[in-house]
């Protein structure tokens, strides 16, 4: 399961969900969005387990988009 999350400059979470595209829509559109951060999980009935630790893609999304 990939999370993607969209943060402030203070690194607090502004945006949640695993739809990259709604992530794209959020940073683009909202006026104290700065990051955007990838995360990768595994879950089982119950909980799910963080695998490894959040990437920021913010970089690479600017890139492709230039």
């Amino acid at each position: 399961i990939l999370l993607y999350e969209v943060v402030d400059e203070g690194g607090n979470a502004e945006w949640g969900g695993n739809s990259e595209r709604e992530a794209l829509a959020w940073i683009a559109t909202s006026p104290t969005a700065k990051r955007i951060l990838v995360s990768g999980w595994e879950s089982d009935d119950d909980d799910a387990y963080l695998v490894g630790q959040p990437l920021d893609i913010t970089e690479i999304v600017k890139a492709a988009n230039r």
